[in-house]
C-alpha cells in the first residue's frame, strides 16, 4: 500500500542490541536488555514494577490471573475492544460484563459502568483506551472501583503516552497491561509489558506468567527449580524481543510519540468537511498521542461506507474496520449481559459500521494527508444525496 495504516521502525540502537544478545549467546527469559526494558518502561508511567511477556494477550491473561479471576466472577469489559479482553475472561472461567462505550473517546460509559456494579458487583474493570485517547471516564470510573474494591486492569495498548491532567495513561489502575506488538506506540513484533505499583499483584503476576515456580532465582537450590505450587506459564518475554524493546522505549519520547502527535494535527487540519467527522473527541485536560486516526460518516449506511473503504484501497489507501462489538461475536457462547442500557448495540455497532480508520503511520507528512483527503472526497461526491 503506498499509505499504510502503520509501520513498525527500527533503528541502529535495535541492531546494536539485538547483535548483543546474539553475541552473549542468551536468548531465553530473563536476559539484561529485557530487565531494562521492563525498568525503562515503567519509569516512563511512574510506575515500580514492570513484567516483560510474549504478547498482550498473555498480559491480559496473567493480569487475570493475578487479580484472582476464577469461576463465576464478574469481569467489566468495553463493548468495543480487542477481542482478547474477552478471550482471557474465558479463560480464567469467569463472566464477560459486557458495558457500552460512550461516543466522545470510545472509553467504557461511567453511568453504565455504575449500573453494572450495581447490580452484578464485578471483581474486576477493564479500563482500554482506544486509538490513542484516554478514555473519557478515566479518573471517575477509578475512583468508583476504587471505594468497591473492584480491581482495575488498564490497557494502555493503544494510548502508552497519553495523559490525563499530566498523569500518564497506564498509570491509574492496579494493573496495566500493554501489547508491544509491531504496530503498537511501542512494537517489537510480538510482545506485551504488566505494570504494576503494588508489589503483592506484581509477585502473582511474576508466578503465573514462569510457570507458578517459586524457586527459580540463582540463589535458590538448584532441585527446587522445578518445583510448582499453583497453576502457571511459559509467558516470559525472549531476550531478543526485549532488546529490541528496550531501544523502542529509549527512543519513543523523541520519536514515536512525536510523530504520532504530528500527523493526528495533521488530520485535525485538513479533515473539515462537514460530512465526515474525525470518531473521537479531544477533552479538557486530556493528551491523545492519536495511535490510530479513525473517521465517522454520519449519514452514510453501512454497506455505502464498505463501498468507500474498498474504494480507498484501489487507490493505495490502506483502511480498516474498527472493533467488531464484543456482544456481536458469534466465537463465544456466553449469555451477553445486555439489559444495562437500551444502548448495548448503537454506540459500539454504529461506530463500527460507520467509521474508517486511516493511515496513521510515522512516515506521513502534511502533504500525504491532503491527497487522502482529496481522494476521500472524490469518491464521496458518488454518495452525496
Amino acid at each position: 500500500m503506498k499509505y499504510s495504516l502503520n509501520k513498525p521502525t527500527q533503528t541502529k540502537l535495535e541492531k546494536k542490541y539485538v547483535l548483543d544478545v546474539l553475541k552473549k549467546n542468551w536468548l531465553s527469559s530473563n536476559g539484561e536488555h529485557t530487565k531494562l526494558f521492563e525498568k525503562k518502561f515503567v519509569k516512563y508511567l511512574g510506575l515500580k514494577y514492570g513484567l516483560a511477556v510474549q504478547s498482550g494477550t498473555s498480559a491480559i491473561h496473567i493480569a487475570l490471573k493475578a487479580a484472582g479471576v476464577k469461576n463465576g466472577d464478574y469481569v467489566i469489559t468495553p463493548n468495543y475492544t480487542c477481542v482478547s479482553n474477552m478471550s482471557c475472561i474465558s479463560q480464567c472461567n469467569g463472566k464477560p460484563l459486557i458495558v457500552e462505550v460512550e461516543k466522545d473517546t470510545l472509553g467504557l460509559d461511567l453511568e453504565l459502568v455504575k449500573k453494572a456494579i450495581k447490580i452484578y458487583k464485578p471483581k474486576v474493570l477493564q479500563l482500554v483506551h482506544v486509538y490513542g485517547y484516554p478514555a473519557r471516564d478515566t479518573v471517575e470510573i477509578v475512583k468508583l472501583c476504587k471505594r468497591k474494591k473492584i480491581i482495575v486492569i488498564e490497557d494502555s495498548s493503544e494510548s502508552f503516552g497519553s495523559e490525563i491532567n499530566n498523569k500518564k495513561i497506564g498509570s491509574f489502575g492496579d494493573i496495566n497491561v500493554t501489547s508491544v506488538r509491531s504496530e503498537k506506540m511501542i512494537g517489537v513484533g510480538e510482545g506485551g509489558i504488566l505494570s504494576f505499583s503494588n508489589k503483592s499483584l506484581y509477585k502473582k503476576a511474576l508466578l503465573v506468567a514462569s510457570r507458578h515456580a517459586p524457586f527459580r532465582s540463582g540463589k535458590d537450590p538448584y532441585w527446587k527449580k522445578y518445583f510448582v505450587n499453583g497453576e502457571g506459564y511459559n509467558y516470559l518475554m525472549p531476550h531478543l524481543l526485549g532488546a529490541v524493546a528496550r531501544a523502542q522505549v529509549e527512543r519513543f519520547p523523541k520519536f514515536m510519540l512525536l510523530k504520532k502527535i504530528q500527523v493526528g494535527k495533521y488530520y485535525k487540519e485538513i479533515f473539515i468537511d462537514k460530512r465526515i467527522k474525525l470518531t473521537q473527541k479531544n477533552i479538557k485536560g486530556h493528551k491523545a498521542v492519536n495511535w490510530l486516526n479513525s473517521i465517522y460518516f454520519k449519514n452514510l449506511d453501512k454497506y455505502q461506507v464498505i463501498k468507500i473503504g474498498e474504494e480507498l484501497m484501489r487507490f493505495g489507501i490502506e483502511v480498516r474496520s474498527g472493533f467488531w462489538p464484543m456482544n456481536k461475536q458469534e466465537g463465544f457462547k456466553f449469555k451477553y449481559v445486555n439489559k444495562l442500557n437500551n444502548k448495548i448495540n448503537t454506540n459500539s455497532s454504529d461506530i463500527f459500521f460507520k467509521s474508517l480508520v486511516l493511515p496513521s503511520n510515522t512516515e506521513l507528512k502534511l502533504n500525504d494527508i491532503k491527497k487522502i483527503y482529496k481522494i476521500l472526497l472524490n469518491i464521496l461526491s458518488k454518495y452525496e444525496k
